[in-house]
């Protein structure tokens, strides 16, 4: 057969050979019709049977993750098992049963698909990618009301390469992962918990490979390339002789890094970096954790709000922080306030007025908390309270003058009166902080550094408010140029005002992950940053290779001035 090289998004590293695999997923149901009255009743018992059974097959795939990866790994599968105590999925799905007399095959399929959508509409890559847990849970609802045992072993050939429409954490935990050579799905995001789980078990994947199941055949021989997000068939012998020389090279480098796990990142002449993680759910902790991150740069509370038809109350947002804090123990966990409105609308929560013509510049970030004073307070109590279980610091985003900061303060300190008033634990000494995303705040550093206790600055918004080029848009990607040179002088400038005041200052935007951009950022004089899990591993060898006074002198000659 001739060479065939599909190309996706690289989601796990690593590369494998092997031989095609096929998995297909239950395809939807057909058309039922209404239930009849006398129907209702045993419709809906049917349908809380297959929750219970569901349950304790989450149970069991979280067990037999615990096996293979540990416990923080198995973590992931927490976030399922939200949604089976989740009002407005299963009970959303009661009310199609009960109210509109739908079969529970056609309530779970048209909840999910609604849940689905509210994701999609979101732009975060972490928060759209939590569509794929409410997929793998209405699987496995769909399998455990047909009495199939989703808990059966999916018996695979040895150096198997999956590959499927999509693929969910509950399908790997039932596979051979000593017999997987790689995984390749039509769909799917680098950032879905089967991605994550991939990465941990050290699986190579690719996601997003157009065509895949109508062009791989099972059978057919192919190279699984997990760095380069290609799917090669019918490799010619030269491409399987280098496929394997890369593998034999990317086993003893993976042994290597993960001895040097424990290792500090310090530069050749000393200087110490902390490495944090970006997460994006409760679950996204323990794999960070387990991949050596010092902290939390970055914890977006989103994932809370987008699947909701109502605003998550103060104790599920509790339950949510408080959970992060007890895996991270004494680390730090910054967590972000609620950071929508603009270009992410969520339900719930609008501005208020006529949809923005500039939605960047617009009712956003903090300044959507302040315009919705109840929601902000709720979320306010719920940090405050949960900071007593670790060490939890509070980050405002958007902020663009002092007077946003003394607005935020005066609804902490109102509510951390409350809950005095009140007898409720919590921390009243909580750190507080912001976001530096954009101009204003950069070039009133020095003002707003008194106000706060730290600063994190969000490279992504910082670059786009910076050069006035709209980072998502495909035709102005030549125009991104993240280390031009105002962009460099406004992160130099924020970085050694902190450092001169004595407070806190990361960096937790695309940049602070970047290879590119770490020795460059360590010459700017940044000592902390915040990325994906994934990246850690990498930024802490390369910061070993790095000599800080040589990125200093590299930062001086691209600042045109000296640091």
């Amino acid at each position: 057969m001739t060479t065939e090289i599909l190309t996706g998004t690289p989601a796990a590293d690593g590369i494998g050979i092997g031989r095609i695999v096929t998995y297909r997923r239950r395809a939807p149901s057909a058309e039922r019709p209404p239930l009849q009255a006398g129907e209702i009743e045993p419709e809906l018992r049917r349908f809380r049977d297959a929750v219970e059974v569901t349950r304790r097959r989450i149970a069991t795939a979280r067990a037999t993750t615990a096996e293979r990866a540990g416990q923080r790994e198995a973590a992931i599968f927490d976030a399922q098992s939200l949604f089976l105590d989740d009002p407005a999925f299963v009970g959303e799905i009661e009310r199609a049963i009960g109210e509109r007399h739908a079969r529970a095959e056609s309530a779970i399929e048209t909840v999910t698909a609604s849940v689905e959508s509210m994701f999609a509409a979101l732009d975060d890559d972490y928060l759209r990618a939590r569509a794929d847990d409410a997929r793998d849970v209405a699987s496995q609802l769909l399998q455990s009301l047909d009495g199939g045992e989703a808990t059966t072993a999916i018996d695979l050939p040895t150096e198997a390469i999956i590959v499927a429409d999509e693929l969910f954490p509950s399908d790997t935990t039932r596979m051979d992962i000593s017999r997987l050579a790689g995984i390749a799905t039509e769909r799917g995001s680098t950032t879905a918990h089967v991605a994550i789980l991939a990465r941990a078990l050290g699986i190579p994947t690719v996601v997003g490979v157009a065509g895949l199941l109508r062009r791989a055949v099972d059978g057919q021989v192919a190279i699984l390339d997990g760095d380069a997000g290609q799917l090669i068939l019918s490799p010619d012998d030269n491409a399987l002789a280098a496929a394997g020389e890369r593998m034999a090279l990317a086993s003893a480098e993976r042994e290597r890094l993960a001895t040097d796990r424990d290792l500090p990142a310090v530069t050749l002449d000393g200087e110490r970096v902390e490495l944090r993680a970006n997460i994006g759910t409760p679950a996204e902790a323990a794999v960070a954790l387990a991949r050596g991150a010092e902290g939390i740069g970055l914890f977006r509370t989103e994932f809370l709000f987008v699947d909701q038809p109502a605003l998550p109350d103060e104790e599920a947002q509790y339950t949510a922080y408080r959970n992060v804090a007890k895996v991270m123990g004494e680390r730090p966990v910054i967590i972000r306030t609620l950071d929508a409105g603009g270009d992410k609308p969520l339900p719930g929560i609008s501005n208020g007025g006529p949809a923005e013509m500039n939605p960047f510049l617009g009712v956003r970030g903090l300044r959507l908390s302040l315009a919705h004073p109840d929601p902000f307070r709720t979320q306010l109590r719920a940090l405050l309270r949960a900071a007593t279980a670790g060490n939890i610091w509070i980050m405002f985003p958007m902020v663009a003058t002092v007077g946003d900061v003394h607005a935020a303060r005066r609804f902490v300190d109102d509510v951390a009166g409350e809950l005095a008033s009140e007898g409720i634990p919590h921390r009243d000494d909580t750190p507080l902080g912001i976001m530096i995303e954009v101009p204003s705040a950069a070039i009133a550093i020095d003002l707003l550094i008194r106000e706060v206790d730290f600063v994190s600055i969000g490279t992504n918004d910082l670059v786009q408010y910076t050069l006035a080029v709209d980072r998502t848009n495909p035709a102005l990607a030549a125009q991104y140029p993240a280390f031009d040179v105002a962009v460099l002088r406004l992160i130099h400038d924020v970085l050694a005002t902190a450092r001169a005041a004595g407070k806190h200052a990361g960096i937790c935007g695309e940049m602070a992950g970047d290879p590119v951009a770490i020795p460059l950022l360590i010459g700017l004089g940044a000592r902390k940053l915040s990325m994906g899990s994934a990246r850690l591993d990498a930024a802490r060898q390369l910061i070993r290779m790095t000599d800080s006074t040589d990125a200093r002198r590299d930062a001086e000659a691209r600042l045109g001035r000296k640091t």
